[in-house]
């Protein structure tokens, strides 16, 4: 079970972050949105239930990769050594899109977290630098 509800986090997180860069999404029930102008505005998604925390962030479209063999390869091989957060593949507005997410204990502390979210921000950044020779525009 939570210990969190969506409004008591998002209380929290925006003594946190600021609240101007945290908001509930309003699609989806038990979201809420942090963005990190610290990290170039790059958006953090973190949904809450009942057997999960579940904080996430786009990385790149599908569509944007120019070898997608490669690029899956490169995602498995930097998987290991990106801590506390993984590659994966979902849809989102019916495109295929790389994200980095991480799942937490529904019991966690503010402090973690936080510390899920800015380390998230930190390997999204670092995934796109060490996957962009992959990418179409790189």
């Amino acid at each position: 079970m939570s210990r969190w509800t969506t409004q008591e986090l998002l209380t929290r997180l925006a003594a946190s972050f600021g609240g101007e860069n945290v908001e509930e999404v309003p699609t989806a029930d038990g979201a809420i949105q942090v963005t990190l102008p610290e990290s170039g505005d790059l958006g953090v998604t973190i949904a809450l239930t009942d057997r999960e925390i579940f904080v996430s962030t786009p990385l790149v479209e599908a569509a944007q990769v120019a070898d997608a063999a490669g690029f899956n390869e490169a995602c498995l091989r930097l998987n290991p050594v990106n801590p506390l957060s993984n590659l994966g593949l979902t849809t989102i507005n019916e495109r295929d899109v790389y994200i980095v997410f991480g799942e937490m204990a529904p019991d966690s502390t503010a402090e973690q977290i936080e510390l899920e979210i800015r380390t998230l921000a930190d390997n999204a950044i670092d995934a796109v630098e060490a996957l962009k020779s992959f990418l179409v525009t790189a």
